[in-house]
């Protein structure tokens, strides 16, 4: 997971518009290989779920894709290798939660501040996609 927590402050740590737009983008391709990569030590319980979360994953960054402003080039490194050790279903929850909140908040508040039609438009959607993953893993229950 620690490719994901790079992300998330690479996202933390953007400055302007495009730098925000690839690091969202890449926050959400990590949360998607996140759940890609634990999919079979998950619980069947909790299966659904991260099911639902990478749905969700996935239209964000496609609403990233979509931005103008966003760079047609990464403005990062590739991510870093994985970590050896299997993080637990809990983990990975709430690492990929707090992730999602960041994002909601982020992209919520550049979506305000974005005078463009279309990249304010795209950060209102990737940002409903991250609150509905940050609502998935949260929300009490299975």
């Amino acid at each position: 997971m620690r490719s994901l927590t790079t992300a998330a402050d690479r996202f933390r740590d953007a400055h302007g518009l495009p730098a925000t737009l690839d690091a969202a983008c890449d926050a959400f391709e990590q949360i998607l290989t996140v759940i890609a990569a634990n999919e079979a030590t998950t619980s069947t319980g909790l299966a659904l779920t991260f099911l639902f979360a990478a749905t969700q994953a996935a239209n964000g960054r496609d609403a990233m894709l979509f931005a103008p402003s966003l760079p047609p080039m990464p403005l990062h490194a590739p991510a870093p290798a994985g970590e050896h050790r299997q993080p637990g279903d809990q983990d990975i929850k709430t690492t990929i939660a707090g992730v999602a909140e960041l994002l909601a908040t982020g992209l919520g508040n550049t979506a305000t501040t974005t005078a463009d039609g279309a990249d304010r438009a795209a950060c209102h959607d990737a940002a409903a996609c991250a609150t509905r993953i940050h609502y998935l893993l949260t929300r009490p229950g299975p």
